[in-house]
């Protein structure tokens, strides 16, 4: 079972066209396991060559020359964004910022988008997401950023998967003021799921003052905000409401999650077809 365990985690990091080193392919493996045998699983296998410091499977065409470039092109698209980041670490409605996704992982591709999840205050969901796509299309670079998920801070609970807990172990956070820590506590499922893992300390961003449009200003004002608030939520969930076709989709007052491309399904799927043609 270890080896069928480790063959899936190097077929999810394939499905990324990524590759990944030993202490990474440890961590989200969904079995217990020491380094040290986890070598001698390696060394044993016929499907799992060492590329560099990297593991591939033998069919995954991939090169270490190949993950270094999508590792420079990463840490590329995040400076590019560096201002629209700290505009959003600035926000004191932001409870919690965190890079996900291929990013997170370290690795890019050349039209690749920055995916972020942002936790905000219970009631602040929908404005500092209308901040965050404010941010996006007034900066050069801003196409690149994607607020996929955003949160409100009492509302943190996914729905417990081997492809959520790699998400939550994977992303990496840049503030927390509370959000971010209470999202791990609320979803400590993860690490029964992923024994060998465990969640990313904080990496601070700096914050930026600036940035933000003129009726940011009125949607700070107590009663005028709230109405704001309802305004843009009931706009908002209304029309991608009507326009979603994703069952993983959800737009709720608290909690605007537009996975509008089923990834998780179709990742499962894809995991489970790979899997089952090499054993």
């Amino acid at each position: 079972m270890t080896e069928k365990a480790l063959l899936e985690t190097l077929i999810w990091a394939k499905l990324f066209d990524h590759m990944l080193d030993e202490p990474s392919a440890q961590a989200f493996m969904s079995e217990e396991i020491e380094l040290d045998t986890l070598r001698t699983k390696i060394d044993n296998s016929t499907h799992i060559v060492r590329e560099g410091e990297f593991l591939r499977l033998t069919h995954h065409a991939v090169t270490e020359s190949d993950i270094e470039q999508r590792k420079t092109r990463a840490k590329q698209h995040l400076r590019e964004l560096q201002s629209v980041l700290g505009n959003l670490v600035g926000l004191p409605q932001v409870e919690g910022l965190a890079v996900t996704g291929s990013v997170a992982a370290g690795v890019n591709d050349e039209d690749g988008d920055v995916d972020v999840l942002i936790i905000t205050r219970p009631g602040w969901v929908w404005r500092v997401r209308a901040v965050a796509i404010f941010l996006a299309h007034h900066h050069p670079n801003g196409h690149r950023l994607c607020p996929n998920m955003v949160m409100a801070s009492d509302h943190l609970e996914i729905e417990q998967s081997l492809y959520g807990a790699r998400e939550l172990m994977l992303m990496q956070p840049i503030k927390d003021v509370g959000g971010i820590s209470s999202m791990q506590q609320a979803n400590l499922w993860a690490e029964s799921m992923l024994p060998n893992a465990s969640f990313r300390p904080i990496t601070t961003h700096p914050a930026t003052k600036g940035g933000t449009p003129w009726w940011w200003a009125i949607c700070r004002i107590p009663l005028v905000g709230r109405l704001f608030e309802r305004f843009e939520s009931s706009r908002r969930i209304r029309q991608l409401t009507q326009s979603s076709q994703s069952s993983e989709a959800i737009y709720t007052r608290s909690v605007c999650r537009g996975h509008e491309n089923n990834h998780k399904t179709s990742i499962e799927q894809r995991l489970e077809e790979a899997t089952g043609e090499l054993q």
